[in-house]
């Protein structure tokens, strides 16, 4: 039964016209069969009866004359009659008068048997008296075998199996025929929920053919499919404006302005599809210098973005608590003390940021610090870019980083560009899989160094966004340009 269960509609709809049909119609057969051997019995039984009323009526003679020789010769005409096997007649005193046997006929009863008519399993008896004159002039019992009855079973055996055969093959071509009108929109709505399920295109329906329960079915799953896609457009829509509202946010704490003496400094974000949790800084400072940071948080979507709106608040403060006197080293040390208690604390998240934080004075020097990408520096001298890995550990790894956490010094000559930027950049893939890199990010920037900074991270921002054929990270770029 499991079996069947496990069949296609098509199969269970075939195979149950099938049986349905062939069941009802052993029945009806096996229910005409019987009727009919029933039948048969009886009519054999009325022939037989017949049969002795004549033959009764043409021994009266010789049994008032004691003819035996006649008598002999009227029972021995029942030869003509195949299935008979035996007649005995008996006069008037119980003796056995005549007889009509065959080879296998059963004995000759030792009396005379009771009037009457019977039917047994092996065959239908007649015994009658014979009657002359109003009295009794003896009695006649006459037997015949079941092989009419045998033959007429075989008949009817050979009949019934062509009528399954040609039953069975009508009863298949009409099930395959109506079969289809109930699984063919069955399978279409499988095909369309599959469908809907790989490619998520809600706005496919299935086309009903009539308004049985089926086609009931059909709406209910148009409407369903109907009432998801409206569902899930106001679910885009709201996610859209989200989305667009958080970019918003998170723009909208990014510096405007960069204005520093001496300088050119500029940067620029352009936020994915998604949140990310890129971050970049610029922080005056009273005698001249600044502070700048660039950082990006792990992963992407709301909780990135508001760590590093987190970041930038923490970058600003410590900013205004240490004008001067601060290393970047110490800066990122007190930094990743206050991220490390809110993420793992009030967040309960383990994500981490990567940042670095540089200290540009007046005269050109740029003290930095921080784990994050690799720092490019344009020297104006040798037209080359000289590639500075940043060293330390990343921010909300460890609650304790002044130890891994030291200060680098470079020095920014007039015409040097100093371009910091996120992994969005260098990581940004085309349609074939292949990253920007670095490699592409420093021939940019030789042949960008001569324009402002401000048209320096635009053009390689739109570059590597170019580039990406779906890009899934933020691309951000600060570039700090001596002049």
């Amino acid at each position: 039964m499991a079996r069947f269960r496990d069949l296609s509609i098509r199969s269970k709809l075939m195979t149950g016209f099938m049986f349905t049909s062939l069941v009802a119609l052993l029945i009806t057969m096996t229910a005409l069969a019987l009727y009919d051997r029933e039948t048969f019995k009886k009519k054999l039984l009325s022939d037989l009866e017949a049969l002795g009323g004549v033959v009764g009526e043409n021994s009266v003679s010789p049994l008032v004359f004691n003819d035996r020789e006649t008598a002999r010769s009227v029972l021995g005409a029942l030869r003509a009659q195949p299935h008979v096997v035996s007649a005995f007649l008996f006069d008037n005193n119980g003796k056995l008068f005549a007889s009509y046997v065959t080879p296998s006929a059963p004995a000759a009863p030792q009396s005379i048997p009771r009037d009457g008519s019977t039917i047994d399993t092996a065959g239908v008896s007649v015994v009658r008296p014979v009657i002359f004159n109003g009295t009794r002039a003896g009695t006649l019992a006459i037997r015949s075998d079941l092989g009419e009855l045998a033959a007429r079973k075989s008949q009817y055996l050979g009949i019934a199996g062509a009528v399954i055969a040609g039953a069975g093959i009508v009863a298949l071509i009409l099930a395959a025929l109506f079969q289809r009108a109930i699984s063919a929109p069955i399978l279409r709505l499988l095909e369309t929920e599959k469908r809907v399920s790989k490619e998520k295109d809600y706005s496919l329906h299935v086309t009903k053919d009539a308004d049985d329960e089926v086609g009931k079915l059909i709406d209910g799953f148009n409407e369903m499919l109907s009432e998801i896609r409206t569902r899930d457009a106001e679910i885009q829509q709201k996610h859209d404006q989200e989305m667009a509202l958080a970019r918003t946010i998170q723009t909208s704490v990014l510096p405007k302005s960069f204005e520093l003496n001496g300088f050119d400094i500029s940067a620029i974000m352009l936020p994915a599809e998604e949140v990310g949790g890129d971050f970049y800084e610029f922080r005056p400072i009273q005698n001249g210098g600044a502070w700048i940071g660039v950082g990006d948080v792990t992963g992407h979507g709301v909780t990135s973005g508001l760590i590093m709106m987190m970041a930038q608040s923490m970058f600003t403060v410590l900013c205004e608590q240490h004008q001067n006197g601060a290393t970047p080293s110490k800066f990122l040390t007190l930094l990743n003390r206050a991220m490390f208690y809110n993420l793992r604390s009030r967040l309960d998240q383990d994500k981490f940021m990567t940042m670095v934080v540089a200290k540009i004075n007046r005269d050109g020097q740029m003290v930095f610090a921080g784990a994050h990408t690799d720092l490019l520096v344009y020297r104006a001298k040798s037209g080359e870019v000289e590639r500075i890995p940043t060293e330390g550990l990343w921010l909300g790894m460890e609650a304790e980083i002044e130890s891994v956490t030291t200060d680098q010094t470079v020095m920014l000559e007039r015409g040097d560009v100093a371009l910091f930027h996120t992994d969005g950049v260098t990581e940004a893939r085309d349609a074939h899989g292949e990253c920007f890199d670095v490699d592409r990010l420093t021939r940019q920037l030789i042949a960008l160094q001569r324009r402002p900074a401000a048209e320096i991270v635009t053009e390689i921002a739109q570059c590597a966004w170019r580039w990406a054929a779906q890009p899934s990270d933020d691309v951000s770029l600060m570039a700090v340009k001596r002049t």
